[in-house]
């Protein structure tokens, strides 16, 4: 009896868990314009689990084979960027610091540091973007 309470307890818990990720998820859906780089449209732009374009000095870069890890804090988010020519390496820090802004730190060809830091990868802010939130759920 104690190892069928066990066992259903434990599958309890890693639903939960997996339910938890899902709605940390859901609640990134959108578009995210990094703050002081308005001049050049730079935004992540995150319109379901399997479509998440970066957009970079005027460049698209679709990110594939990602992967995104709510269990550590900050969060970890690794991905590849890929246009038609080149596909880069990333691994990178989220952390929501309200409703609407996300830190983000960017490693590219370095070790991702476990916490944010000054010394290694470019730090941007996002900030998530009213006026094309609308649009990318009814892209849905």
């Amino acid at each position: 009896m104690k190892k069928i309470l066990s066992a259903a307890f434990a599958i309890l818990f890693f639903s939960a868990t997996g339910l938890g990720q899902a709605e940390k998820f859901k609640n990134m859906i959108g578009k995210w314009d990094i703050v002081g780089e308005e001049g050049t449209g730079a935004n992540l732009t995150i319109v379901d689990s399997a479509t998440i374009i970066l957009t970079y000095m005027g460049e698209q870069k679709k990110i594939v084979n990602y992967k995104m890890d709510f269990s550590k804090s900050p969060y970890w988010f690794d991905f590849a960027a890929a246009d038609s020519a080149s596909t880069i390496q990333v691994k990178s820090l989220l952390q929501v610091v309200g409703d609407d802004v996300i830190k983000w730190q960017l490693f590219i060809d370095e070790e991702r540091s476990p916490y944010f830091t000054a010394n290694a990868g470019e730090l941007f802010y996002l900030k998530k973007s009213r006026s094309n939130s609308g649009a990318i759920a009814a892209s849905r």
